[in-house]
């Protein structure tokens, strides 16, 4: 027979209330008429209207989109490149870099924005989209390397050893039996990069160019000002969005009897 823990019970009750309730809310007064969240609520879809038309948010969702694609892509190639150096390397080494990478993932991304801003204005880099890029990639590669490695270490080394045997060249043999059997873990690296790229405010923050918003940036912009409804709107979508893509990378990464965490 199963014990009950009511009290338990009714603190775990509180604490998803206190999680996913705002999130109801906002999702809910983004369909409301009113300008300010006001009672009587008036179903309406005026305001994801107003948000696909305006231009601010228009523009800066896609700049965001682009340059998040841009460093998925590019850090999935170094994560997997990474990946097989480490697979390949000695046990030391692959420890050793394993901690610098788990590191990567500790810091907290205010303490390695205005390290790096100080760091590139003392280069002469200072705030640049070489600088966002650069300091968005240090932060998506450690979640890359820790979702891909895994997978190398569980693929059976005799596929590939029969591929050369058969005279395949490394790099046919990379891709055709190596790729295909670690694609689930890659593609849930690729999607948690882009997840953590496009959210990444305070990266953003501190190394985009003086006047370049993305769309963090510019929610920020935004509810500096006032209250806009349309912001609800944008993140009704935002949460559904991740949603989907957190629902994806459970379904695409699987665990790893060795790993590096």
């Amino acid at each position: 027979m199963k014990k009950r823990y009511p009290f338990i019970r009714a603190v775990m009750i509180v604490v998803y209330a206190f999680i996913f309730l705002p999130i109801f809310i906002v999702a809910l007064m983004s369909f409301n008429a009113s300008q300010y969240g006001t009672f009587p609520f008036v179903f309406s879809t005026k305001w994801y209207v107003r948000l696909f038309t305006g231009a601010s948010l228009g523009g800066a969702t896609w700049l965001s989109i682009w340059f998040s694609l841009l460093v998925t892509l590019t850090m999935v190639v170094v994560g997997v490149m990474t990946s097989l150096g480490l697979k390949r390397s000695n046990a030391k080494f692959a420890k050793v870099f394993s901690a610098l990478l788990n590191m990567g993932v500790i810091i907290p991304w205010l303490v390695l924005g205005v390290a790096l801003l100080m760091i590139f204005n003392f280069i002469g880099l200072g705030r640049s989209y070489l600088g966002m890029y650069l300091g968005n990639s240090i932060c998506v590669l450690p979640y890359v390397v820790l979702l891909v490695y895994p997978a190398l270490c569980e693929l059976n080394d005799n596929l590939e050893f029969a591929a050369r045997a058969m005279g395949a060249s490394p790099l046919r043999a990379f891709f055709t039996v190596v790729l295909p059997g670690i694609f689930p873990a890659v593609a849930a690296g690729g999607l948690m990069a882009f997840m953590v790229c496009f959210n990444n405010f305070v990266i953003q923050y501190y190394l985009a160019p003086f006047g370049v918003r993305t769309l963090p940036l510019e929610i920020y912009n935004m509810v500096r000002v006032g209250y806009k409804p349309d912001i609800n709107a944008l993140a009704t979508i935002m949460v559904l969005v991740s949603t989907a893509l957190v629902y994806l990378v459970n379904k695409l990464g699987y665990g790893s009897k060795r790993s590096l965490l």
